[in-house]
């Protein structure tokens, strides 16, 4: 089976299993239109494994984006977010109580997916990494407007919010393709870091302006302090200065975004600083993989930097 027609099986699955008289059909398409990167993810490991029975993997392939797009309805709502990939959020179109439902109904639809066709294993890391998701945006939640987060605080974060459903679907092969306690180890370790290199990367764009579809420094603007301002704040006394006074502000000092910019604008990045971590953290993933028996570096590798340059 071909890429493209595993992720338009995973597209017509969800697509069927969503579609009841009760829900908007308007909600139902929002599966459509993404990239689909945690089931392209699926796949090109499967790929990697030299693992071939895609259509066993169809369910957790469409499992884990519905997972993904139900924490978006959700983020949405949390954020007042009015736009996602180049048009209006689900809340924006029909408001908060809409968003956190549909979100709750994409959950539940996952979920019972995954318990018809996979061993209480699986059920079980999946039910672990949506709690770990949910705490982490609890913890994320109290965080806001505060501008003593730690970096501790910040991969603790993204460790729960993105990686643990990549180490998910990781580890969810381990079990499905039957491997060693060991390598359903290292494919978990692997997953975590890969969805810490996707979120290092995300606010890297956030930050520097190149995430399409998005505002430039929209994590800061609504009270996030992600990675690349961590570290600039370390180095840049005005950025720091410009932070803290539009965070003690909640937000209400919006003149003070243009001014971050313009620092921003006149060289200060941390791009090089992100990059390094990006590429330790690549080369840590690499170490796990080739313990791996049979696995395809080739067939890895040139997603595995899709990952870290993309622009979204």
């Amino acid at each position: 089976m071909q890429e493209t027609e595993f992720l338009q099986r995973v597209k017509d699955t969800a697509i069927n299993l969503l579609r009841r008289k009760e829900v908007f059909e308007d909600i139902v398409q929002e599966f459509d239109g993404g990239k689909m990167v945690r089931p392209r993810t699926i796949y090109i490991l499967s790929l990697s494994l030299n693992e071939f029975d895609f259509e066993r993997l169809i369910p957790l392939a469409t499992s884990t984006e519905l997972v993904h797009l139900a924490s978006l309805f959700h983020d949405d709502v949390i954020d007042n977010g009015m736009i996602r990939r180049n048009r209006q959020t689900l809340n924006a179109r029909y408001g908060n109580l809409i968003s956190i439902l549909a979100g709750d109904y994409f959950y539940s639809v996952a979920s019972r997916l995954v318990l018809e066709n996979y061993n209480s294993e699986v059920a079980k890391i999946y039910s672990y990494a949506v709690s770990y998701m949910t705490l982490m945006e609890l913890r994320q939640a109290s965080l806001r407007w505060s501008y003593e987060i730690s970096k501790d605080d910040y991969f603790d974060i993204i460790r729960g919010k993105t990686g643990a459903l990549f180490s998910a679907s990781f580890e969810a092969l381990a079990i499905i393709f039957n491997k060693s306690e060991l390598e359903r180890l290292y494919l978990r370790e692997a997953g975590m870091l890969f969805g810490e290199i996707f979120q290092l990367t995300d606010d890297l764009l956030d930050f520097v302006g190149r995430r399409t579809g998005k505002s430039k420094l929209k994590d800061l603007s609504e009270g996030d302090i992600t990675l690349p301002a961590l570290l600039l704040m370390e180095k840049n006394g005005r950025f720091k200065e410009l932070v803290i006074e539009y965070f003690r502000s909640k937000g209400e000092k919006q003149h003070l975004i243009k001014e971050i910019e313009r620092v921003l604008n006149e060289g200060s990045s941390p791009e090089m600083e992100i990059n390094e971590i990006i590429e330790k953290d690549k080369e840590e993933i690499k170490g796990r993989l080739r313990r791996l028996k049979g696995f395809s570096m080739d067939s890895f590798s040139p997603f595995l930097n899709f990952i870290s340059v993309r622009e979204m």
